[in-house]
């Protein structure tokens, strides 16, 4: 399956204003979701397997939907508290 993240006007700013630690960590986070969004993701609070987290770097956090199915990922929070 073709997995492809969301990337509203809004996600993007978000992310260009992390710090580039951050930002770099989220991009590589960003490429293995695409790859395989359960791989290197877990269950956020209860396991539907559309809700998920995944970490970035040593102090990020991503939220997401993950629809299986149309394949896209859609982020709901990241913070980075680094």
């Amino acid at each position: 399956m073709n997995w492809h993240i969301s990337r509203t006007p809004h996600t993007v700013e978000a992310i260009l204003g992390l710090p580039v630690e951050a930002q770099l960590a989220l991009l590589d986070l960003i490429e293995a979701l695409e790859v395989d969004p359960y791989a290197v993701s877990e269950p956020y609070g209860i396991d539907d397997k559309i809700t998920r987290q995944a970490p970035f770097g040593d102090h990020g956090l991503l939220v997401m939907l993950v629809n299986p199915v149309t394949g896209r990922i859609i982020p709901l929070s990241f913070m980075w508290t680094g």
